[in-house]
């Protein structure tokens, strides 16, 4: 369980690191099943090299158990409450610079996180995710405005500097550790290598009020992958899995047929 000390980090700052939550034996696992699915040739490959599925996490016997693992089911709870839903798993082979980017996913704040896994060791000249603290909280005007579609401007120069100067924390990582953070924090990953991995699985809380069910809503008709539950998941015999799609599927959401 999150300390509340860590909850109030990550709601100020957007973000946590969570150190040794995984055993490297566990983190070689996930790698091995990740590369199993890739090497199966699954996978969308974009303009930019990188390698993304959704879903990713159902796909091998590990990996499918882990947004039920204490370790990742406690985040969601202590960080969105006890009726989270899931968004969804990915996984992402990356290639080169991944530039400022977080928008966010909704036009209403909606609270979500992302928990995300590196097989690897990273750090700042290595790839490793950076973020601008507390940038999850748009002010207006947001002055923070010219980075956040700087992932599809790759010759963006905010504030007169290379993007990879702006001011930033990285979050170096070892085997086992967890990033977790909000989709509408600024983040990026600089110098990396070719192929890295990049596995996460998201949580969404559920939405209390009309303006936020409709930015869910509107938020599914527009994504080809989010929010729809595998069908592994609706059937599974673990009453976790079942439950954190149960709302998908009360809103009439799609399901993911034979994952």
């Amino acid at each position: 369980m999150l300390s509340e000390d860590q909850k109030q980090f990550f709601d100020a700052f957007g973000y946590l690191v969570l150190r040794d939550v995984f055993t490297s034996e566990e983190m070689a696992t996930i790698k091995r099943e990740s590369d199993e699915i890739f090497e199966e040739g699954l996978g969308v490959k974009l303009a930019t090299g990188r390698a993304a599925l959704q879903p990713f996490f159902e796909r091998r016997p590990f990996m499918a158990g882990l947004a039920a693992d204490d370790r990742i089911y406690c985040i969601g709870e202590d960080l969105l409450g006890p009726d989270f839903f899931l968004i969804g798993t990915e996984g992402n082979l990356h290639a080169g610079d991944t530039l400022w980017h977080g928008p966010g996913l909704w036009d209403e704040t909606i609270k979500s996180v992302k928990i995300a896994f590196y097989p690897e060791s990273l750090t700042a000249a290595t790839g490793s995710l950076r973020v601008v603290p507390g940038s999850h909280r748009r002010n207006t005007p947001d002055l923070l405005e010219p980075l956040r579609h700087g992932n599809s401007q790759p010759d963006l120069r905010p504030f007169g500097m290379e993007q990879s100067e702006v001011p930033s924390v990285a979050l170096e990582l070892q085997k086992g550790d967890l990033a977790i953070f909000t989709e509408h924090i600024l983040h990026a990953a600089f110098g990396g290598h070719d192929g890295r991995h990049q596995h996460a699985i998201n949580f969404i809380e559920n939405p209390t009020t009309e303006s936020k069910e409709k930015d869910v809503r509107d938020f599914y008709e527009v994504s080809n992958y989010s929010l729809r539950p595998s069908e592994s998941y609706v059937n599974s015999e673990n009453p976790r899995l079942r439950r954190m799609v149960e709302k998908n599927l009360e809103l009439g959401f799609d399901i993911m047929m034979g994952v």
